[in-house]
């Protein structure tokens, strides 16, 4: 039974980021093809990071998420370029999750491995959810608002760290 339920957000600020990324995404191709075409000189490095940039800003901007709270998961969707897939969490899985992520408190766990939800353009502190994976620890990375941070704490309560204080 699905609780609570929103979406990622984009705020003006936010977007005027991702365009400006954009364009110089757009130069950084420009520069490649005149070094390409014009001066006849192929640089497979040169295009091969203007094509990463360009598939990051895809993956990181132009994705959006909806986040999906039930009494015993926290799914995940991301869609975007019509593309949709689900992640989902088993709440009694996991070992804590936190209002605010602090990378230096985290890094000194043994996770595992990092798995990143969330949009570049929503201006919504990065959330937490450390869960057992097997016999390893993973974490996943979202932007949920403070009330979905509530709800979440209404369900697993003793998982709950506070890093506001």
């Amino acid at each position: 039974m699905e609780l609570y339920r929103e979406e990622s957000i984009a705020t003006g600020e936010r977007k005027m980021y991702m365009y400006g990324a954009l364009i110089l995404i757009i130069v950084s191709f420009g520069y490649e093809a005149y070094h390409t075409i014009v001066l006849g000189r192929l640089s497979i490095l040169g295009w091969g990071y203007s094509i990463l940039f360009l598939v990051m800003w895809v993956w990181r901007c132009l994705f959006k998420y909806t986040y999906i709270l039930t009494e015993t998961q926290l799914v995940i969707v991301s869609h975007g370029l019509g593309i949709k897939r689900t992640y989902a969490v088993d709440l009694e899985l996991a070992e804590s999750f936190t209002n605010n992520y602090v990378k230096s408190f985290f890094k000194k766990t043994k996770i595992s491995h990092y798995i990143h939800r969330y949009s570049s353009v929503d201006p919504t502190p990065q959330r937490l959810l450390v869960f057992r994976e097997g016999t390893k620890l993973a974490a996943v990375l979202f932007k949920g608002s403070d009330r979905f941070i509530r709800e979440l704490r209404k369900i697993i309560p003793d998982k709950y760290l506070d890093f506001n204080n």
